[in-house]
């Protein structure tokens, strides 16, 4: 029944009753205190006499008329005095007890909206088909829920045209870049006596068509992340190290020392898409660090989620950039960037796989001393 009166009505009902209340409580407190005040006069009429309804003789010794005279007019200051210091403390209190109940009951009135405020903050990407905000709810929100959900239908509907674009236009520059390659490879093969200009074109085109077809993986990769199984039970100290065993080579060429921390961690999820999200993190540390520095990967248990970190000492990252870097596509620095052979695509691809597990990726700290980058996700259960 509540459900079907409107905020509007609710607020204005409860106002009406909370102004009636305030009213009727004022006039019986002040009514008291008046009645007191009153009754403390009596004791100055000796005696007193009614003739008729009209009259009332009120009959007072002459050796007590002075006293009567000057104890009455100090009494009634007096009383004038407390009835007024008595009527402040009840309008104060009164006041104090009507604000305390109209914003418990005004809390009650707007307790939809708080919730529709909660149900809003739920939804991402990853939950724009499994979220629905509730529609039997006052006539308000009703309508307002009703456009929400089907915004998130239309918001779905995009991202899954523009995930099967991305996966369709990938399949579609494969085999062209694929052919490409070949091609100039059987080229340089068969003309290894060409000229020194001829031979730079040839190494600059075979490295521009690697590029894009890395790209063009990568790009698949995004595509087919929610098709890969995430019921793998995984420890991630293993993990931690296979990374760094497989890094080392790319280290030792950069002159950069691999060190692992923390504990052992288990957690539910795809091994493979784990796997990437660490070596993309590490290879990033180690490709944008100083000469002579360090990585360190920890992993560690905090408040019930695997907390993982990679730390390194490199130059750094802008605080205007923190956020950006998980953009497909963003580069710092751009030219250092595209001569280490990057897509602007791992990041990217780090914050969709981390988001798919249910967890966060974000920069904890940077500094010119280096940057530590942390991963967060659930324990014990698959997203």
């Amino acid at each position: 029944m509540s459900k079907r009166i409107s905020v509007q009505w609710r607020i204005t009902l409860l106002t009406a009753l909370l102004i009636a209340a305030a009213c009727v409580s004022l006039n019986l407190l002040l009514f008291y205190s008046g009645s007191g005040s009153m009754d403390a006069l009596n004791g100055f009429v000796v005696e007193y006499k009614t003739e008729n309804q009209q009259e009332m003789t009120i009959q007072i010794p002459k050796e007590n008329m002075q006293a009567f005279f000057s104890d009455f007019s100090q009494q009634v200051n007096e009383e004038k005095v407390r009835f007024e210091r008595i009527g402040w403390y009840i309008t104060a209190l009164v006041t104090l007890l009507s604000a305390i109940i109209a914003y418990f009951f005004s809390g009650k009135a707007l307790k939809p909206l708080k919730d529709f405020a909660q149900q809003t903050e739920q939804i991402n990407e990853e939950s724009l088909t499994d979220t629905r905000l509730p529609e039997d709810t006052t006539a308000e929100f009703r309508q307002l829920s009703e456009s929400v959900n089907g915004m998130l239908d239309r918001l779905a509907q995009a991202f899954d045209a523009q995930r099967q674009f991305t996966g369709n236009a990938a399949h579609e520059l494969r085999t062209p870049l694929a052919l490409m390659q070949t091609r100039l490879e059987l080229f340089a093969a068969e003309h290894r006596q060409m000229s020194e200009e001829t031979a730079k074109l040839l190494h600059f085109q075979q490295e521009q068509v690697e590029r894009l077809s890395a790209l063009v993986r990568t790009l698949l990769e995004m595509s087919d992340l929610r098709s890969v199984p995430r019921t793998d039970r995984i420890d991630l100290a293993p993990m931690v190290e296979e990374v760094l065993v497989d890094l080392t080579p790319l280290a030792q060429k950069n002159g950069i020392t691999l060190t692992q921390a923390g504990e052992n961690v288990q957690l539910v999820g795809s091994d493979v898409l784990l796997y990437r999200v660490l070596f993309n993190l590490t290879e990033n540390a180690i490709k944008y660090n100083r000469t002579g520095g360090s990585v360190e990967l920890s992993v560690e248990q905090e408040h019930g989620q695997a907390a993982i970190r990679v730390r390194d000492t490199g130059p750094g990252i802008a605080e205007e950039y923190r956020d950006s870097i998980f953009q497909p596509f963003f580069r710092v620095d751009k030219s250092r960037s595209r001569a280490m052979g990057g897509v602007g695509l791992g990041l990217a691809l780090v914050q969709e796989i981390v988001r798919l597990h249910g967890g966060t990726v974000r920069v904890e700290q940077s500094a010119d001393t280096g940057t530590t980058i942390l991963v967060t996700l659930p324990v014990g259960k698959a997203a």
